[in-house]
């Protein structure tokens, strides 16, 4: 007999400046294959079963392949990470967003969200996939945030900016962000909301 495949997510999100995972009823989202739709498309639709949401920004990665055997059955999962904008998530769902610093080794699937933690930092680090965590128009303290988030480190303000200005990754919008700084700050978008490989950090 063939084993079952399944797909399982780690879905990531910035909720309150924190890096945080989706469970439900303590588990990851699992779900199967359908026939006529990619793996990747797949994993969306289980994304959309269980968190329901118009965002298209969604960034979407095939982590790695779990196989296991248990109860004479053999299963193959196909393990995903997503990065979903806070901003789209409803108010009732927040309870099932955990804390990625509160997750410890005696939880499930630990090991599966600290890899993916580990993947996540490193592609924050070479790609612009941060722009799928943000809102269309954001400032630098707004993305400095996201960063330290998934890094889990606080970044110097004067070196973040300089290095993110030079690698012309941004456009400025010509609005200005009051009430949150003594000076209103400059609104920025990203030139391209598409994937691009680029050094981030060195």
């Amino acid at each position: 007999m063939a084993p079952q495949l399944s797909i399982k997510l780690v879905v990531f999100s910035i909720i309150d400046d924190k890096l945080r995972v989706f469970f439900k009823d303590k588990n990851l989202p699992v779900g199967f294959p359908q026939k006529d739709k990619s793996l990747d498309n797949s994993a969306l639709s289980i994304l959309q079963k269980y968190i329901k949401t118009s965002i298209l920004d969604d960034y979407v990665e095939q982590l790695y392949t779990i196989s296991s055997a248990g109860g004479g059955k053999a299963g193959i999962a196909v393990v995903y990470y997503i990065l979903m904008p806070g901003y789209s998530i409803n108010r009732e769902n927040k309870s099932n967003w955990i804390d990625c610093d509160n997750i410890g080794k005696n939880m499930s699937e630990y090991d599966v969200i600290s890899y993916a933690v580990q993947r996540l930092r490193w592609k924050v680090e070479y790609t612009n996939v941060v722009y799928s965590l943000l809102l269309d128009e954001f400032t630098l303290s707004q993305l400095q945030k996201v960063y330290e988030a998934i890094l889990g480190r606080e970044l110097d303000k004067r070196n973040f900016r300089k290095k993110i200005l030079s690698l012309g990754l941004l456009k400025s919008t010509g609005k200005k962000k009051k009430g949150e700084v003594a000076r209103p700050a400059t609104v920025f978008s990203f030139k391209s909301r598409k994937p691009e490989f680029v050094k981030v950090f060195s």
